[in-house]
């Protein structure tokens, strides 16, 4: 038995641009990191006595003798891939809820491959990690997925990734400890408690890619992003940090849809008015977690300006995804 550590994701600069659909033909950069708050999985291979074959837990149960019968699609899809013909039982426990912005279905998938890897008696290592997981999301699954879920998961602390038609090439992005401790302590996450499947986001802002009227809109956020990494390379101000997201936030809202999304606007107005230099949601879109850059002593009214009960100091994690316990 064994259970891995998962973190989640946490964008700065680049979402939306790390679809194949853009990034094929286009290039693109894109900053991310591993957010402090994980997905554990708990894996064992199942004694012979059990009736059945697998055991997946999650927000349900499933009892299975067959693979192909697994109705979670990651599960499964990791299982066929890196079973070993093993009889499986996989235990799922998240610091934060699903479906809400924060790459929490590609921090599964990484965590599983991670899991069943080691089970055999391999690592991956990183970057094979994060492709991996992108090839089963994007291409075996068929969900509408970009790239910086798994990489930000796989690599853990700021991630860097450059993507072409030749393919996706991640690595870490060193920043001073100083700085990275001066941002996190600037950001502020809450959740409105909105679950949203981000696929409907997704298809949204891949419909927006497709037409080519719209691949100046993009072209403009593609050199914004790239000032913003640049930006964390010269350790702006969180003023020019804001600035320039608020920009690209206002972009991202007519891409995915959200630019008439009542909840959205009524929570970007009271949080700006509150204190936020900036608010935007977090992920693909369509509710879940928001994120507002603010210096610490705004921090309690911006909580007091919405009616939101959850809300989460930021800060990065050292490590990606990794094995923390294992017993024979």
């Amino acid at each position: 038995m064994l259970i891995s550590r998962t973190p989640y994701r946490l964008s700065f600069y680049g979402g939306g641009l790390d679809y194949p659909d853009w990034y094929k033909k286009h290039n693109a950069k894109v900053l991310c990191a591993g957010l402090d708050k994980y997905c554990y999985l708990t894996v064992r291979e199942l004694p012979p006595f059990f009736a059945h074959k697998f055991r997946a837990c999650y927000s349900r149960i499933e009892l299975t003798n067959s693979i192909e019968e697994i109705k979670h699609p990651s599960i499964r899809e990791v299982i066929k891939r890196y079973g070993n013909g093993k009889n499986l039982e996989v235990t799922h426990v998240g610091d934060l809820p699903a479906k809400s912005g924060i790459g929490s279905s590609s921090a599964f998938t990484i965590g599983l491959i991670s899991s069943l890897s080691a089970l055999n008696g391999q690592f991956l290592g990183r970057t094979r990690l994060a492709m991996e997981a992108v090839d089963l999301e994007q291409n075996v699954m068929n969900e509408k997925v970009g790239f910086q879920d798994q990489c930000a998961s796989s690599f853990g602390g700021l991630v860097l990734i450059e993507a072409d038609k030749q393919g996706i090439k991640p690595r870490k992005f060193i920043s001073r400890s100083e700085y990275i401790k001066y941002i996190t302590s600037s950001l502020l996450l809450g959740f409105d408690g909105i679950d949203r499947f981000s696929g409907i986001a997704s298809k949204e802002t891949i419909k927006f890619i497709a037409k080519k009227d719209n691949h100046n809109l993009l072209k403009e956020l593609s050199e914004m992003s790239d000032q913003g990494i640049e930006f964390f390379g010269n350790e702006a101000d969180i003023k020019d940090h804001a600035s320039l997201t608020k920009s690209i936030r206002d972009i991202k809202l007519i891409m995915n849809g959200d630019i008439n999304n009542i909840r959205t606007n009524e929570i970007i107005e009271a949080t700006e008015s509150a204190g936020s230099l900036c608010t935007r949601i977090m992920g693909a879109g369509g509710g879940g977690f928001f994120v507002c850059w603010a210096p610490p002593e705004r921090h309690e009214k911006i909580k007091q300006s919405v009616n939101i009960k959850t809300w989460v100091n930021v800060e990065i994690s050292t490590v990606g995804s990794q094995i923390i316990f294992s017993e024979k």
